[in-house]
């Protein structure tokens, strides 16, 4: 073969395995669009009124009452956009204080209290956060799933020292370990009245984990976790799934309608138990709230969303 030859099926050979190549073949992995980025923005609502710290509250509860607001926090965990083929993507979350990701669970903390108004309480801050930041593949996306909770394995661990956002000591759920999922606070004009004839100022939504205990192994030695906190199991996992089956994060924000979860609870009246709702299985002003969360609630129940909460209402896709 005379070397003008030789030249000329060298040179060919290089121009197929390129063309090969920019063809996704050969054994190197396809070139793949870079991941976008999304920011999911939050809010809330009263009906279709923007609801803010100092801002009056009107037609609450049951009996239409007023109100303030005192506090307005809640853990968004799992995050995922749906896309045109029907596809759960989760979202990667940027780091930063507000967000958390540990394997493959992740946690953002919403704080929409910034202690002006009655939200100036000690427990209060004037910082905030209402946006999820993270990236998801290029695609076109139609919708969003997440859940109003905190992942069971991140749920129990260190408050005091922990990891940001889960060391916010005002969501510390203290009396069944963990974290409160949801703290929303308000106070109605005229105060609450109790069973005994007093009366209180605040009525109180915590949303948590209930029936926890610590684990024991055989021996009945408390078993730990690989960072030394005590596992827990809970009866009652009271976190609340929810899904937006039309969302655009680039037009659209995701709005939690607080007049809806309290329409059905006459938030003037506290019958017993803890004050207002702090998932207590027992607590005579929880089952109208659980039935707006659609999670499974009272004795015997599971904790459980109720057909992964496709009848709930109280979080909505609104314009920006």
């Amino acid at each position: 073969m005379n070397k003008p030859f030789k030249t000329l099926l060298a040179t060919t050979s290089l121009i197929g395995a390129a063309l090969l190549s920019a063809c996704g073949g050969g054994d190197d992995a396809p070139v793949t669009p870079a991941d976008r980025t999304v920011n999911i923005s939050f809010a809330a609502v009263n009906g279709s009124t923007p609801v803010a710290c100092g801002t009056a509250l009107t037609g609450m509860g049951s009996t239409g009452v007023g109100a303030a607001l005192q506090d307005l926090r809640f853990y968004i965990t799992n995050v995922k956009l749906i896309n045109d083929k029907g596809e759960a993507v989760a979202v990667k979350l940027a780091a930063n204080s507000w967000q958390l990701t540990q394997g493959t669970e992740t946690v953002t903390l919403i704080d929409l209290e910034n202690a002006t108004g009655a939200c100036s309480t000690p427990n209060n801050t004037t910082a905030t956060n209402a946006v999820i930041t993270g990236t998801v593949p290029a695609g076109n996306y139609v919708g969003m799933k997440a859940t109003m909770g905190v992942p069971d394995t991140l749920n129990h661990s260190a408050i005091a020292g922990g990891v940001p956002p889960l060391d916010i000591s005002p969501m510390a759920w203290s009396w069944q370990s963990g974290r409160k999922f949801a703290k929303i606070e308000i106070n109605p004009v005229g105060a609450i009245a109790k069973p005994d004839g007093s009366s209180i100022t605040t009525f109180n939504f915590h949303l948590g984990s209930t029936g926890c205990t610590a684990k024991t192994d055989a021996s009945g030695a408390v078993v730990k976790d690989a960072a030394g906190n005590t596992v827990y199991n809970c009866t009652n996992p009271n976190a609340m799934d929810f899904s937006l089956a039309a969302f655009n994060a680039d037009t659209q924000k995701v709005v939690l309608d607080i007049g809806k979860l309290f329409s059905t609870t006459n938030v003037t009246q506290e019958n017993g138990g803890s004050p207002g709702c702090m998932s207590g299985a027992t607590d005579p002003e929880c089952p109208t709230m659980f039935s707006q969360l659609q999670v499974s609630f009272g004795p015997g129940s599971t904790g459980l969303p109720i057909n992964g909460g496709a009848a709930q209402q109280i979080f909505k896709a609104a314009a920006k």
